[in-house]
């Protein structure tokens, strides 16, 4: 059973990164080349399933302006964050035991299912409350010692993502692998090799750590689209 503290990751380590860490913002840079082209008229409503702080939930809402957003997440203490980021509904919910009342258009979820135990649940209780659309990302490949430290359960092996998603019944439409070389594996390794240095990244953020975000972030548009470690997965509910 997977009892890792993420009210005190949140309060102690997790900080600013969603919303300054290079590779969460090149998350939001696929995102957007990923969504861009569904139809604004048919997302009306959007589910962001383990959302943090909430920054992904807002550019979603920059993406969808006409969206009702809806926020879910199993820390208290980063939905109290979240409800003073971001005009969203919010709530508590562990998608491994339950799921919403209600449909979604467009249902996302980033950097959640790895941390899950029981994964194969959440991605069907995922499917179970879709519409139209979800978003999936992830990590695949080796898993380092400190993605252990921040409560990794796995990292998905490659091709594993598709699989359990299509075995949830959804139909995937696009797959992105991103991040190689200088992200994964330069960066996972060089942070594995000196865990030290991954504090850089925690907390709230001064100038020098929004600097080194800022230099990293342009170190990383260098990476491919087509290969790496960091798997977005798009798909649609099976019945449209």
């Amino acid at each position: 059973m997977n009892t890792f503290d993420y009210e005190g990751i949140w309060e102690d380590v997790w900080g600013d990164m969603q919303k300054y860490g290079p590779v969460h913002r090149h998350h939001r840079r696929i995102f957007s080349g990923l969504l861009k082209n569904l139809p604004q008229s048919e997302i009306r409503t959007i589910a962001d399933i383990g959302c943090g702080e909430g920054s992904n939930l807002f550019f979603l809402g920059t993406l969808f302006p006409n969206a009702k957003l809806t926020g879910f997440d199993i820390s208290t203490t980063a939905l109290k964050t979240a409800r003073s980021n971001t005009r969203a509904e919010f709530g508590i919910l562990d998608i491994q035991k339950e799921v919403p009342p209600r449909k979604f258009d467009l249902v996302f979820c980033s950097d959640v299912v790895e941390h899950l135990e029981h994964d194969t649940v959440a991605i069907s209780n995922m499917a179970r409350m879709t519409n139209k659309y979800a978003l999936i990302a992830t990590v695949q490949g080796r898993m380092r010692k400190n993605e252990q430290a921040i409560g990794h359960v796995r990292n998905y092996e490659y091709g594993e993502l598709r699989q359990k998603m299509e075995a949830a019944g959804f139909e995937i439409t696009k797959i992105i692998e991103w991040g190689y070389p200088f992200y994964s594996p330069l960066f996972r390794d060089f942070i594995s090799f000196f865990p030290a240095s991954e504090k850089i990244s925690h907390g709230q953020y001064n100038f020098a750590q929004k600097t080194i975000a800022h230099l990293l972030y342009f170190l990383f548009l260098l990476n491919r689209s087509d290969k790496g470690d960091v798997i977005f997965v798009l798909a649609k509910a099976k019945s449209n």
